[in-house]
């Protein structure tokens, strides 16, 4: 048995999959999206209104939320400790964010003191902290969701009739309302993750056929009502985006996507006892937080030499499909060969944090206070000396990046070395470093 079956052993690969494969779409829409044809870097989205189906295809992030709840849940049930539940998982879960957020603010916010579009590079480079600190502001709270796994339809009809009415909020009364939905949508298919195990006991035909309803209740909930066709944001769309911040639509796609996959269940596992298809789960899993963060600035840096170069063939044209292809190719591994020393980084980072003397404060409130620092970082970015931020709020790097790191370490110290986790391994929740994603 090789080494990486040893340290693997007993995980559900299926769980694995599904994270590295949402996390991997990401990547790969990320690098295939940008456009300089018009002379100017824009979204191939908002030049080609038509292409929004495609977004239908490509937000797959629903299904690691709900693949996550099964890990989450399971950590918990091991050890029903809140306080070391939250400690473990926000050191996991946020010291990749801290080294990357350290990183390009230090880098970043000195050089916009005297060259001001660095704010842009700076914003653009944080854009998707976001993901990072909502799921850390849910994992916080497992221990107290944990308990509503019980009552699965209770809880999951309540909470999506809750963000039904923040729609309408958002849409009638006050559109900044919608960010409540930030939580509670993300958070509902969490939720809907706790179930996942008892679906996959279901028979097949009639789960696809569930997903398959499902799915066309969120188109046509989508087209008729005041939503966007998009699943993702895109310019010059007069209805609801259904990403920032997330609607009922964003919901429901994520229900119908979860009840395929569980019944793709069984042909997915067959699919990975295969040796070298896990292999490959494996090795991308190991580093799948990495890559996530850090293929931004690779394609940020394509899309720079592109614009520079002028190499902006029309859109969707054979010269075109062959530049971003190329680059999709170059991006994937060129991300997952760097995030192999910067994980290396981060888990030293992790493991000064892990070992120091734990602070009196109950980790719950500085778990809350990392998570919303990393939202606001967010939006604010990493070069911003003093302008918009979260909900339109004037903030500062300065502030938010230093905040981030003290409420990480009020929270992760005193993990303990034994809980830190599998050396060179990453895959749990995020994929991690626990014993196994799902165990």
């Amino acid at each position: 048995m090789s080494s990486l079956e040893v340290m693997t052993a007993g995980r559900d690969r299926v769980l694995d999959l599904t994270k590295s494969f949402a996390l991997l779409v990401v990547v790969f829409a990320h690098a295939l999206a940008w456009d300089v044809s018009t002379g100017e870097p824009a979204s191939i989205l908002d030049l080609r209104p038509d292409l929004r189906w495609v977004t239908w295809l490509l937000q797959v992030l629903p299904l690691f939320f709900a693949a996550g709840a099964v890990s989450n849940l399971a950590s918990w049930r091991r050890h029903p400790d809140a306080d070391a539940f939250r400690r473990r998982r926000v050191e996991r879960l946020a010291t990749p964010a801290v080294l990357y957020a350290g990183v390009w603010t230090t880098l970043l916010l000195p050089v916009a003191l005297w060259f001001e579009p660095v704010d842009l590079v700076g914003r653009y480079l944080a854009q998707l902290l976001w993901f990072l600190g909502v799921y850390v502001a849910i994992v916080t709270a497992v221990p107290v969701t944990a308990r509503w796994a019980s009552a699965p339809r209770a809880t999951l009809g309540i909470g999506l009739g809750v963000i039904v009415v923040v729609d309408l909020l958002r849409w009638q009364v006050e559109p900044a309302l919608g960010w409540i939905n930030m939580l509670l949508v993300w958070g509902w298919l969490h939720q809907l993750g706790y179930s996942l195990p008892a679906l996959r006991a279901m028979r097949p035909a009639r789960l696809l056929a569930a997903g398959v309803a499902v799915f066309a209740l969120a188109l046509g909930v989508a087209v008729v009502g005041p939503y966007s066709t998009s699943m993702v944001s895109t310019a010059g769309d007069p209805g609801l985006s259904n990403l920032s911040p997330p609607t009922v639509v964003l919901a429901l796609y994520g229900l119908a996507q979860v009840l395929v996959l569980a019944a793709a269940w069984p042909l997915l596992g067959r699919a990975m006892r295969w040796r070298p298809a896990w292999y490959v789960v494996a090795a991308f899993g190991s580093r799948a937080v990495q890559v996530y963060l850090w293929h931004i600035p690779i394609v940020g840096g394509v899309i720079a030499v592109a614009w520079v170069t002028d190499l902006g063939p029309p859109p969707l044209g054979p010269a075109w499909w062959a530049v971003h292809v190329f680059v999709a190719l170059v991006v994937i591994p060129l991300a997952w060969l760097l995030a192999g020393p910067v994980g290396r980084g981060s888990q030293r980072l992790g493991r000064r944090v892990a070992t120091r003397q734990a602070s009196r404060i109950a980790p719950l409130a500085p778990a809350v206070l990392v998570s919303v620092a990393i939202v606001a970082l967010s939006q604010t970015g990493f070069a911003t000396w003093w302008g918009p931020g979260l909900l339109g709020v004037p903030m500062s790097s300065l502030l938010l990046t230093p905040l981030v790191v003290v409420a990480w370490w009020a929270a992760s110290a005193g993990v303990g070395a034994d809980d830190h986790g599998l050396p060179g391994s990453q895959m749990t929740d995020l994929p991690g470093r626990d014993a196994a994603i799902g165990q």
